[in-house]
């Protein structure tokens, strides 16, 4: 857990294990690479050697005992790599047909991906089934751990004053950002990989590194483009990141990484002053740095002397990461690291301490939360810290959730985490990265109270909502909730806008109400009860062979096929088009993304309308056969979107050059979920 925090989700190429094309590596050679990359926490190049490995095995050989273990290791690198939604429907697959209960130990790893995207309900299940099943003790004993954690979504009270938005594209990038600081100028710092795409470890690319980064608000509450510190706090070939400042503004500490691979070898905290000129060469600070990693610097107070709090895992600690703190003693010394002790650290980790006003804010995993790391506050009474408590909705989520901090009037601040949102830029998925939020605490509180029930007026779980404010959808994104355990939302409104909020559950048809506060000055609350009328019962045939979809899902079309530079439909490609077409008749309410992609050969300008063509062709073939126009948005990605290593100028395969042409879809309005009845060579 200690990388995932200094280098997040760095993701390193696995071209980088062997120096032949991965296509042309022997079965064991694939295995041998994924182990390799999987015990250096590699956890992308293991997954990507895996699943080669995986298809092989599944294509050579029916019923190998060997494609259960791959598909294990699978959902657990997704999880890893914070693929929730990949992770879930890899555990999925495994325990549907496990009647003998061979599996049972694997519903703890199948509960964790459905607790982190807030499925409670369902994870709910999983561990009770675990713990009444499995023989693990430690395993039943973390599911009870989580089971306590998912008691407290029902006890939190709703976070109606303080509203939550991601920061723009000028700081957030597809990457990962870390530790969010705003200094006593005004300015926005932080540290970030700054990636629009992943990193691959193959001698080309010496530019990966963390950096700690500026950005200055305008008057109108904009970033602009943020500027890198130069080289004398960002050095180069180091990770520098994880920042904070005194009290005057004029001191930063950070943390300094450095690597081997994908190995931390040190990480140490820093300390750069800023002059007229700006700020300071580094120096290493002494006696909080040895033989142990430091990171996460914060300055505060105890006993009544200025302290700095860090956490490191330094032996004789609790365990894991701890939180520690070492008195500033002047002239640039520090008295030996102190551990805070078991009233805030625990045998799990510790992290991204932020001391404010009497207050420790920091994230754990050793208490019991609602997602994965959630954000705790404890107060300082002149003698001891109090028992941790949980910050509550908003800012923790079913997610990781980190690096709380303050601006000096306590009415705003920033968080950090890896929740979905809908302009979030996607590295891997929806959830691998970590973004940078600002919150602002309201006087005046207008919130939206929506109750939803069925045609019985009877309470109904396991809705989604979605608000959009139609008067200034840019600067208000759109708020998405998923309440699983009850039937009641709120969301926080601002003044004079109107509002269009979307209900929908699997099995009902969707509703949207619209409504706007115009004239409300004071607190007030705005309620709606909705009530969502449910769609007939589509009976599913039993069958192994079934594949179940998310919203935003890709799905492919393993069947559409076309002759060269030509966009007409061939009869070969007719069954996936039929099978799409059934499913848009069996699911009313979905509205889908057809969408065509070419590989890398010839210009990209020529291949972007080739794709397109293609994707027009297939919605005119489905419009033909009764499907309505508004339901299908064709898209032509053209090369844009090559999943293997066969980009420009590079040479491979037909066969690694047909994996790229290839025709999509992906259900963009409609249910939670649909069921898509598929072949396969072996029944996974």
């Amino acid at each position: 857990m200690f990388k995932s925090f200094i280098v997040a989700i760095i993701v390193f190429s696995s071209c980088a294990l062997m120096a032949q094309p991965i296509t042309k590596n022997s079965f064991e050679q694939k295995v041998q690479a994924a182990k390799e990359a999987e015990s250096q926490e590699n956890y992308l190049g293991a997954y990507e050697w895996y699943e080669q490995a995986y298809d092989d095995i599944r294509k050579g050989s029916r019923g190998n005992p060997r494609v259960k273990e791959f598909a294990i290791k699978l959902a657990e690198l997704n999880y890893e790599l914070r693929d929730y939604k990949k992770s879930e429907k890899g555990y999925q697959r495994i325990l549907k047909n496990d009647e003998e209960l061979i599996y049972v130990d694997l519903l703890y790893g199948y509960g964790m991906a459905l607790k982190a995207q807030a499925k409670y309900d369902k994870a709910i299940n999983a561990f009770n089934n675990l713990i009444t099943y499995s023989t693990d003790e430690e395993l039943k004993n973390k599911a009870r751990f989580e089971l306590d954690g998912i008691a407290l979504v029902q006890g939190l009270e709703p976070n109606i004053e303080t509203s939550f938005k991601p920061l723009d594209k000028e700081v957030n990038s597809a990457s990962a950002e870390y530790s969010p600081r705003e200094n006593t100028d005004g300015m926005l710092y932080y540290g970030s990989l700054n990636r629009r795409d992943v990193i691959e470890m193959d001698g080309k690319d010496q530019d990966y590194h963390a950096k700690i980064y500026v950005a200055k608000r305008d008057d109108k509450g904009k970033f602009d483009d943020a500027e890198e510190l130069k080289q004398n706090v960002n050095r180069k070939d180091f990770h520098n990141t994880h920042l904070a400042f005194s009290e005057d503004g004029r001191t930063m500490y950070f943390t300094r990484v450095q690597t081997t691979g994908t190995e931390i070898t040190s990480s140490k905290l820093m300390v750069s002053y800023k002059k007229d000129s700006g700020w300071s060469a580094s120096e290493e600070l002494p006696t909080v740095n040895g033989d142990w990693n430091a990171k996460h610097p914060t300055v505060g107070s105890l006993f009544g002397r200025t302290v700095l709090y860090f956490v490191s895992d330094m032996e004789g600690g609790l365990g894991g990461m701890d939180i520690y703190y070492s008195n500033i003693l002047g002239d640039g010394q520090f008295s030996a690291p102190v551990n805070l002790g078991d009233k805030i650290n625990t045998k799990m980790d510790e992290v991204t301490p932020f001391y404010f006003d009497g207050t420790m804010y920091f994230s754990s995993n050793g208490f019991p939360g609602i997602g994965g790391f959630d954000i705790f506050y404890s107060l300082w009474d002149g003698s001891e810290w109090s028992k941790p408590e949980n910050m509550g909705n908003g800012y923790n989520s079913s997610y990781d959730d980190l690096y709380p901090s303050f601006v000096a009037d306590g009415n705003r601040g920033y968080i950090v985490s890896n929740r979905p949102t809908e302009k979030k830029k996607k590295l891997r998925s929806e959830s691998c990265c970590d973004d940078i939020f600002e919150f602002n605490i309201r006087q005046i509180v207008i919130d939206l109270l929506a109750l939803v029930t069925n045609e019985a007026n009877e309470p109904l779980e396991g809705v989604n909502i979605k608000l959009e404010n139609l008067t200034d959808p840019y600067n208000y994104p759109t708020d998405m909730k998923y309440n699983a355990l009850g039937n009641e939302f709120q969301f926080l409104l601002d003044s004079d806008f109107s509002y269009k909020a979307t209900i929908t559950k699997q099995g009902y048809y969707p509703d949207t109400i619209e409504f706007n506060t115009a004239g409300i000055l004071d607190n007030y609350t705005v309620r709606k009860t909705i009530t969502l009328k449910a769609e007939p019962v589509v009976e599913e045939p039993e069958d192994k062979d079934t594949e179940v979809v998310e919203k935003n899902e890709t799905f492919r079309l393993n069947n559409i096929y076309y002759d060269f530079d030509d966009d007409k439909i061939l009869k070969e490609s007719e069954s996936d088009l039929m099978l799409l077409k059934n499913l848009m008749d069996q699911y009313p309410s979905m509205v889908i993304e057809l969408s065509s992609h070419t590989d890398s050969q010839g210009r990209d300008s020529y291949n972007k309308d080739l794709s397109q063509r293609r994707a027009d062709s297939a919605k005119k073939w489905l419009v033909k056969k009764g499907i309505e126009s508004n339901r299908i948005k064709p898209v032509g990605y053209g090369e844009t979107q090559i999943l293997n290593r066969c980009q420009n100028r590079v040479k491979c395969s037909d066969d690694e050059h047909r994996f790229n042409r290839r025709t999509e879809f992906k259900m963009i309005e409609g249910p939670d979920t649909i069921t898509i009845r598929r072949t396969s060579d072996d029944g996974e």
